[in-house]
């Protein structure tokens, strides 16, 4: 279970839930623009640095001018993560108490 936390979308897929793929879609996009973003920040944080034609205030401006695509995408990530949270909850009230996945296996507390 908790290498599903990983991914999420996946444990509900798993549990034959179609709304799985659409969490793993969620992620995925945030996932690759988040990434992207840092990616671009790296890059132009090297360019601008070795672009010795640059003053200190334009290197500010330039740094973070497009801010707001990596909050999308890390925005993304934590709503897949708390969907999944949710989506998890309601699979384990779903099962029934009998079942084995309701058990302690013997030997642990």
């Amino acid at each position: 279970m908790v290498n599903l936390l990983a991914f999420p979308g996946l444990g509900t897929v798993l549990a034959a839930k179609k709304i799985g793929y659409a969490q793993a879609a969620v992620m995925l996009v945030g996932f690759f623009t988040a990434t992207g973003y840092m990616c671009w920040i790296i890059y132009i944080q090297i360019k601008l640095l070795f672009d010795m034609g640059t003053s200190a205030q334009e290197f500010g401006e330039k740094r973070f001018e497009h801010w707001w695509i990596g909050v999308v995408g890390f925005a993304l990530c934590l709503i897949a993560w708390i969907w999944s949270l949710f989506s998890s909850i309601q699979l384990l009230k779903e099962n029934p108490k009998d079942t084995p996945l309701a058990t302690v296996p013997p030997g642990l507390p």
